[in-house]
C-alpha cells in the first residue's frame, strides 16, 4: 500500500519546491498579465460607452439640426411666394395703369382727330357759304336767297357750339 518514505518525502519536496519557483515564474506574470488585459478591455469599453453616448448626443443634435434647415426651407420658400405673389401685383397695377394712360391717350387722339375733322368740315362750309354769297352778290338778292344765306350762317354757328 502507500508507503511513506524518504523518496515519498522527497516528491513532496520537489513538488513544493516546483510550485514555488512555477508561482514566481509563471504564475505571477501570467496573473499581472490577465490583470493588466482585463483592465485594459474594461477601458476600452468605457471608452466605447462614451464614444457611443457622444455619438447619440451628436446625431440628435443633427436630427435637431435637419429640423432646423426644414423649417427653415419652409419659411424661405412661403417668402419667396409672398414676394412673387406681391411682385405679380405691382406688375399688374403697372400694367393696368398704363392701359388706362394709352387709352385715355387714344382717346384724346381721337376726340382731337374729330375736332380737327369738324374745324375741316367747318372751313369748308365756310367756303361753299363764301362761294354762294358771292354768286347770290353777283345777281340781285332774292328772298330765297336770302334765307339759304341765313341757313348757313346758323349752321355755321350751330357746328361751332358743338
Amino acid at each position: 500500500m502507500l508507503q511513506f518514505g524518504v523518496s515519498f518525502l522527497i516528491t513532496i519536496i520537489n513538488f513544493a519546491v516546483l510550485y514555488l519557483v512555477l508561482r514566481k515564474l509563471l504564475f505571477k506574470p501570467v496573473t499581472a498579465f490577465m490583470r493588466k488585459r482585463s483592465d485594459k478591455v474594461r477601458g476600452e469599453l468605457a471608452d466605447a460607452a462614451m464614444m457611443k453616448g457622444n455619438a447619440e448626443e451628436m446625431a440628435k443634435r443633427y436630427d435637431a439640426l435637419l429640423a432646423d434647415a426644414d423649417s427653415e426651407a419652409e419659411r424661405l420658400i412661403k417668402e419667396g411666394e409672398e414676394r412673387a405673389r406681391e411682385e405679380a401685383k405691382a406688375i399688374l397695377a403697372s400694367a393696368q395703369t398704363e392701359a388706362t394712360a394709352l387709352r385715355r391717350q387714344g382717346e384724346e387722339g381721337a376726340e382731337r382727330a374729330r375736332e380737327k375733322a369738324r374745324a375741316d368740315l367747318l372751313g369748308e362750309i365756310a367756303a361753299l357759304a363764301v362761294e354762294t354769297a358771292a354768286r347770290l352778290v353777283a345777281r340781285s338778292p332774292e328772298a330765297e336767297d336770302l334765307r339759304a344765306a341765313e341757313f348757313i350762317v346758323r349752321e355755321l354757328e350751330a357746328g361751332r357750339a358743338r
